[in-house]
């Protein structure tokens, strides 16, 4: 495969450099017009490139996204752990002798791994709190007010809101990849045909072929 030993960079800069140099030096179209490769065809192969450039520019964008969006709940995440713990060891002190409280909060036991589900369990453990004031009653005993019980459930929505829009750009960033690569095949497969095509239009001339491909 031609360039096929560059970077993603330099091989598109190598292959702008080659489509530029044939749509404007009229010796080298004149030539390989004669085996097909006209300048609609030449001009196929630059429109193929802007392709590629625009699918890479999609995909890049969505990484730093996704990047940004994993970032965002890490912070996220380990922010609403330390909250969650300190509230949960105090009512696993403030409901010692209550099993059914216990129970219904899911005090004991281990912590979800998956984060998910783990947001699920501080979901549970904060909406129950907040749906029973003789609870929320036991708790300001020990300091813990409905409005800290409250910002408990805001921070695990938003925590649940970044975590789904995490997967969507995962997914996303996938899907940005493969028409990349499915664009930047289609490019290659035009710059292999043409250099081929132009090695043997510019037979005559291995100056002007030497000018195509000068960094082959």
């Amino acid at each position: 495969m031609h360039f096929s030993k560059l970077s993603f960079d330099d091989y598109m800069s190598r292959v702008a450099s080659l489509v530029r140099a044939s749509l404007s030096n009229s010796a080298i179209s004149a030539a390989t017009a004669k085996f097909g490769f006209n300048e609609a065809r030449l001009k196929k192969g630059e429109k193929l490139l802007a392709a590629v450039s625009e699918a890479s520019e999609k995909q890049e964008d969505v990484i730093q996204q996704k990047v940004m969006a994993h970032q965002q709940r890490k912070k996220l995440h380990a922010a609403l752990r330390k909250s969650y713990m300190k509230h949960l060891q105090i009512a696993r002190i403030a409901f010692d002798k209550d099993a059914i409280s216990s129970k219904a909060l899911q005090l004991t036991g281990p912590r979800a791994v998956n984060l998910d589900a783990w947001i699920d369990q501080v979901a549970l453990f904060a909406n129950r709190l907040l749906a029973k004031d003789e609870w929320l009653a036991k708790l300001s005993e020990f300091g813990i007010s409905k409005k800290d019980i409250q910002c408990l459930i805001k921070d695990t929505e938003e925590l649940k809101m970044v975590s789904l829009n995490c997967e969507r750009l995962k997914t996303q960033s996938k899907k940005e990849t493969s028409l990349k690569k499915a664009k930047l095949k289609e490019l290659q497969r035009w710059v292999s045909d043409y250099l081929k095509i132009a090695k043997i239009a510019l037979e005559e001339q291995p100056g002007l072929y030497s000018e195509l491909v000068q960094q082959d």
